[in-house]
């Protein structure tokens, strides 16, 4: 039995993963007003971050059309593949559910399909899970029990932002709290339940978050836990200085994969956005 693994654009995985898994990418869409692009086909993140900094227009992104799905499921059944779709929390989009309607529409039981109750790494940390699962044996409609350690809220995000300046602008912050936030020099740290975020501390000044995340991970982590994802938003020094923390202070010798954050996270938060994915304990 083959099996195929289609991941949203959301995961944000990097070319090596997707390579490695030969994952299948479907893409989301990215709206700068009435322009409308692909994520990850035709604009790239560093695309992406650029046309946000210069634009007057906050980007929106949104879910994947049922249609969509169907185009990238059906050659896969025709070659006789089993599908399984990874997608972005169903609290967050309604991306999830556009991949239930199409696999009514195409009326196969060989279409499992898995909410990963998660967001951007977290989604790819998921996928990556399957996966390995499906390559030791797994069948594809044993996987979303299978998963559940990690769709259960197994998965840590920690979200930073450099810049209230994108939250301010689609209105998801006052425009009072973000300016005192920027003049006091608050970075606020953000986890994630059933895929939605919320602010969970606050440092001030940026040496403070990678020690911040140090000292949550070395109580937090399940200690069977086998990688850990790294993500940024146009500063890889930055998350590179967190990697050599994990590797020194963690004495970390399991797998670390980096992650560019692309357009889901970064038209809310901006550039500068440094963000950790680990299994947290039981």
């Amino acid at each position: 039995m083959s099996v195929r693994i289609i991941v949203d654009s959301s995961s944000d995985l990097p070319k090596s993963v997707i390579e490695h898994y030969d994952f299948t990418i479907i893409p989301l869409s990215v709206h700068f007003g009435e322009e409308e692009y692909l994520d990850a086909i035709n604009i790239t993140s560093s695309q992406f971050y650029d046309k946000l900094k210069s634009s007057e227009i906050m980007p929106t992104t949104s879910q994947i059309p049922p249609e969509r799905f169907i185009e990238y499921i059906q050659p896969e059944l025709d070659a006789g593949h089993d599908v399984v779709v990874v997608t972005l929390g169903s609290n967050a989009s309604g991306t999830c559910q556009s991949a239930h309607i199409a696999k009514s529409e195409l009326g196969s039981d060989k279409i499992t399909i898995i909410d990963s109750n998660a967001l951007c790494l977290g989604t790819a940390y998921v996928a990556v899970e399957a996966a390995e699962l499906i390559l030791s044996g797994t069948k594809p409609e044993d996987l979303a029990q299978a998963l559940k350690p990690f769709t259960d809220n197994g998965i840590e995000h920690l979200f930073c932002v450099d810049t209230l300046e994108y939250l301010r602008k689609g209105g998801r912050i006052k425009a009072s709290k973000a300016m005192v936030a920027e003049i006091l020099n608050i970075k606020p740290i953000l986890n994630v339940e059933d895929a939605i975020t919320q602010t969970i501390y606050k440092v001030r000044g940026r040496k403070k978050i990678i020690p911040y995340y140090i000292d949550k991970i070395k109580k937090e982590m399940d200690p069977d836990n086998r990688r850990i994802f790294v993500g940024h938003a146009q500063d890889e020094a930055f998350a590179r200085k967190l990697i050599t923390s994990l590797e020194e202070e963690l004495e970390w010798s399991g797998e670390i994969i980096l992650g560019e954050i692309g357009a889901t996270i970064g038209s809310h938060a901006g550039p500068g956005v440094l963000a950790c994915f680990y299994k947290k304990k039981s």
